[in-house]
């Protein structure tokens, strides 16, 4: 069965990555994950670093910030990254889900201008083939 990057909910913005120098390739996405947490930081102060992973049925999605509304994932596969942004279920105020979707509906607009200029090259889903590999296209 084929792969592609995988992504929670429908609020995701995914990115090509284009590395300088293979050897290179792991600080040059840490640094990439790093601007992108300071630029989110920096409009939504309520969100906080963690380090966490998703749990089952996702395997590859790291949550790297995280408010009491949100959590936003990040993961990458073969130069193809996505940043997914989903209502957090473990909400300490024991929020509504429908609640928290609705707010999350609002600011997202402004939250995909940030992600986008954040990860620099954005890049749209616009299918996927039987065996499960994704196609995308330059914005």
């Amino acid at each position: 069965m084929g792969r592609s990057v995988e992504t929670i909910g429908d609020n995701v913005v995914y990115f090509d990555i284009e590395f300088n120098d293979a050897c290179d390739a792991e600080m040059e996405w840490y640094d990439q994950v790093e601007l992108l947490t300071e630029n989110l930081q920096s409009k939504y102060p309520s969100l906080e670093s963690c380090d966490k992973w998703v749990s089952y049925p996702y395997r590859e999605n790291r949550i790297f910030l995280e408010s009491k509304m949100i959590q936003m994932s990040i993961s990458e596969y073969c130069g193809c990254g996505a940043v997914s942004v989903f209502v957090n279920r473990q909400n300490p105020y024991d929020l509504q889900e429908s609640f928290l979707q609705n707010w999350l509906d609002r600011v997202w607009p402004n939250m995909y201008n940030v992600i986008c200029e954040s990860v620099g090259a954005p890049i749209k889903r616009i299918g996927t083939f039987s065996n499960g590999c994704g196609v995308f296209e330059k914005i």
